[in-house]
């Protein structure tokens, strides 16, 4: 437990990192760009997550999970992914002309020309980080993104600033992919994974293949509706749309992207274990609701200084979008663990078909819904988050068996938390005319009051996540007792100095 707490805390702690630096940079970017420069970088991103499934092929996830990760299967790993990259990358700077082309945007080709190079990088620290992630050694990985995340916080924007335009975040991009590359190998020192082998193909490429599938499905999912609003709409509202989005990920972002690279691992070892899933599944998801709920319910209601707070003025048109996302998103709590457990069960064929199934639903969500603009957009993405979730709680329980009693009973307290945190939000809604458009300070503090209300909230119910917010508090105060102790210290210190100078 101990080394499970070690690793969530590295993990969360370079996730707020790489949080607020991004937010500085978007915030920035926002007022430096706009709306149509914006839909570059979703066209872009597009291309590099497509990019990267194909190229990382489950090699990494295989790492992790693998019963026994030895030298050959990390050679093995090196080397398909450094085939794959190469015929990938070669592949993107071949379509990137007939991607501008389609889209009818020349400066898109050389974007994706640079997004090609940097692709390169890839495989040289892909085999390194998931090494180390296996041995749950999170304090050099979070070293190692921190440091990627600094140099495209600062690449990107200071090209920006010096005119780049949307090419800012394409060598941004490629920048921080070569930081990686270089700390990876530096950090992980162990040359020897770099020699070339094919010893253990079939086994990398039976689980790869199914692995690879499902994250090239989930990363077009994510942005089938970017892709189709390009194309059926316009760039302008790509942008807002990309923006919407991003901001509705946020508490995802903020409060349980650092769980998501530890819980791969920890499931992987409790399989390996022989311990039972469906508890270690329950307990995380009743962790995972009681911060995610509350926090979407907050968004919905401060969407507005929210949107002033991260972007200014000018996207203020994409609040009633992030309204209905954001809600909608309440639902998604079955999909936040899907893959790692089902790949840590071996049931990874199964989470690939999960996650076709979400595609699926997002192209035929999109493509009926375009021709009434965003808002319609939006809520296609609820219908495609409410199917997808069905689907995967029904493939969970295959590999994990549980009562939908003890799933219900598991949320509970969870509802009862998140209904009392937005309690603050919804009475300030109230008094404020029943209209949302709060000014930034307002915004600040009905969240101060609603976290608040959380913590109330979670004692009142004795949530399971009461004894991790007791160890927050007590981290705390020590610090807080460490921090006095040393002031008075160095106080009195300075206090002898002087009298003896007297």
């Amino acid at each position: 437990m101990v080394g499970l707490r070690r690793a969530l805390f590295f993990s969360i702690t370079e996730r707020y990192v790489s949080i607020a630096l991004n937010f500085v940079m978007v915030a920035t970017l926002a007022r430096l760009l706009t709306p149509e420069e914006f839909g570059y970088l979703a066209i872009g991103a597009a291309a590099i997550g497509f990019s990267e499934c194909l190229r990382d092929f489950g090699t990494s996830g295989y790492l992790i999970q693998a019963r026994s990760a030895t030298h050959l299967a990390a050679r093995t790993a090196f080397t398909v992914m450094l085939t794959l990259t190469l015929a990938v990358a070669t592949a993107l700077w071949a379509a990137a002309s007939p991607i501008a082309e389609f889209y009818g945007k020349a400066g898109l080709e050389f974007y994706l020309h640079i997004t090609a190079l940097g692709l390169l990088m890839g495989p040289f620290a892909a085999p390194p980080l998931a090494l180390l992630r296996r041995d749950m050694q999170f304090q050099v990985v979070a070293i190692i993104n921190v440091a990627s995340a600094v140099t495209i916080a600062l690449v990107t924007v200071s090209l920006a600033v010096m005119g780049a335009s949307y090419m800012s975040f394409a060598w941004g991009i490629w920048a921080g992919a070569g930081v990686t590359a270089v700390l990876a190998v530096l950090l992980h020192g162990d040359m020897r994974i770099f020699r070339p082998s094919l010893a253990e193909w079939r086994e990398i490429l039976s689980f790869g293949g199914y692995s690879s599938a499902a994250g090239i499905f989930w990363k077009l999912q994510e942005f089938v509706p970017s892709l189709i609003i390009g194309r059926l709409i316009d760039f302008n509202a790509v942008g807002l749309f990309s923006r919407a989005v991003m901001v509705c990920q946020l508490p995802d972002k903020c409060l349980l992207n650092g769980l998501m690279p530890v819980a791969l691992p920890a499931l992987a070892s409790e399989a390996r274990a022989g311990r039972n899933l469906a508890s270690a599944y329950l307990k995380a998801t009743a962790y995972i609701t009681a911060i995610q709920w509350p926090s979407l319910l907050l968004l919905a209601c401060l969407a507005h200084p929210a949107v002033l707070i991260l972007l200014g003025t000018q996207w203020l048109d994409i609040v009633p979008l992030i309204q209905i996302i954001s809600l909608g998103l309440l639902l998604c709590f079955p999909t936040i663990l899907s893959y790692p457990l089902l790949a840590a069960a071996g049931g990874i064929r199964h989470a690939m078909i999960g996650s076709l199934v979400g595609l699926l639903c997002s192209i035929g969500f999109a493509l009926l819904l375009s021709r009434w603009g965003l808002t319609a957009m939006g809520f296609g993405i609820v219908l495609t988050i409410s199917t997808q979730s069905g689907f995967s709680l029904y493939l969970i329980r295959l590999y994990a068996p549980f009562n939908l009693s003890e799933l219900a009973n598991t949320l509970r307290k969870s509802a009862v938390t998140a209904a009392t945190t937005a309690l603050v939000p919804l009475l300030a809604v109230a008094l404020n005319g029943f209209d949302f458009d709060f000014s930034i300070t307002e915004g600040i503090m009905v969240g101060i009051g609603s976290v608040i209300a959380w913590i109330v909230a979670i004692r009142w119910t004795g949530h399971a996540l009461e004894a991790e917010v007791d160890l927050v508090f007590d981290i705390l105060r020590r610090v807080c007792r460490t921090t006095h102790h040393e002031i008075r210290t160095r106080s009195t210190s300075a206090r002898g100095s002087r009298t003896g100078e007297t």
